[in-house]
């Protein structure tokens, strides 16, 4: 027996409470094996900031240089170093929505077929919506005119040639990350490099290094801004990962008869290395070392996945639309923990 119009929202509205997992239907909506960026960042490393925006941090940048030797009865020598600085992030604002036209036929036929088309509705808006994050999540604004597209990984985490703390303000912020300068504040930057090839000579080599020269641990003990747990994550694309998987084989002894006897099983210092789809696009094959503990999805608490009720689209009295706001941006309180290896050749 099919619904009444007044009826039909409220249906609606149940059935999106509920996501009652009846019926079936096969999911190609989308070129991407894994959403990687989604999962381990949207998902898994989101840090609630209460009390409104700008998220502000605070970083001293040197000490003050009054350490000398002194002889007795010698006259102090005062002066007064200024070595805080502050970084500030904006969230940004994400919409994603469906819509329904109330004449449509699974509202006549009630009961299942309300629930197997918005859940149909519901799957496409939430995969639209991991789709557009995912890109996000990876890359950046395209410079500091976007005010409206979040910061992703390429904002924070920049690729340089010169190995060392050379990753300095990204393409398009002249004014650095977080409105902090890299040329003005030298220590504000990431570790990068380039390697030639995927060798334990080339590519690990630089890895170690780089893993060494990002574990700081600071002599005096302090709070610090952190934003979440202890928790390493190593991302690259198939390219890489590939060919990291025969070295792998290269060094084993005893592979038995499993032509693929390390796939999935490549490690870095205990951590796995995660094929990153979304870095297929990415020609220079570049491998992204982030420490989690200064790296987060910020987002506003209310306001991470939230989603209203239908209401009516204007001048289409029939036609209902509902929306999913999340409010959110990419924060890192420590780029001296980050690094990034490429091959720009």
């Amino acid at each position: 027996m099919g619904l009444q119009y007044a009826d039909i929202d409220d249906a609606v509205l149940l059935t999106l409470q509920n996501l009652i997992k009846k019926g079936a239907f096969l999911d190609l909506q989308t070129d991407l094996q894994d959403h990687v960026a989604v999962r381990e960042m949207w998902k898994g490393k989101q840090k609630r900031f209460d009390g409104g925006y700008p998220w502000d941090f605070q970083a001293q940048i040197d000490h003050n240089y009054s350490a000398r030797a002194v002889a007795m009865y010698e006259t102090d020598g005062t002066a007064m170093t200024d070595t805080m600085i502050e970084g500030s992030v904006t969230p940004r604002h994400v919409n994603a929505h469906y819509i329904y036209d109330q004449r449509e036929p699974a509202f006549q036929r009630g009961g299942k077929a309300i629930v197997d088309l918005i859940q149909t509705r519901y799957v496409a808006m939430m995969v639209s919506l991991y789709e557009y994050l995912e890109a996000v999540l990876w890359g950046k604004p395209v410079d500091d005119t976007d005010t409206l597209t979040p910061f992703g990984i390429a904002y924070w985490v920049v690729k340089n040639a010169t190995e060392g703390f050379t990753g300095g303000n990204p393409s398009g912020f002249t004014s650095g990350r977080a409105g902090i300068n890299s040329t003005t504040y030298t220590r504000w930057k990431n570790w990068s490099a380039s390697y030639a090839e995927i060798s334990k000579t080339d590519l690990v080599r630089k890895m170690r290094r780089a893993a060494r020269k990002t574990r700081f641990r600071s002599v005096v003990s302090h709070a610090e801004p952190s934003l979440g747990a202890m928790a390493n994550g190593i991302y690259t694309n198939d390219t890489v990962l590939g060919i990291m998987e025969e070295l792998l084989e290269d060094q084993n002894m005893n592979l038995g008869n499993d032509l693929d006897s390390k796939g999935g099983r490549v490690q870095f210092k205990s951590s796995p290395v995660i094929y990153a789809p979304y870095l297929d696009n990415d020609t220079e094959n570049p491998v992204y070392m982030l420490d989690w503990k200064w790296l987060a999805i910020g987002v506003m608490p209310g306001w991470e996945n939230n989603m209203t009720k239908p209401y009516m689209v204007p001048n289409k009295h029939l036609v209902r639309r509902v929306d999913l706001d999340a409010t959110l941006q990419m924060i890192c309180t420590n780029l001296r923990r980050q690094a990034v290896l490429y091959n720009p050749a």
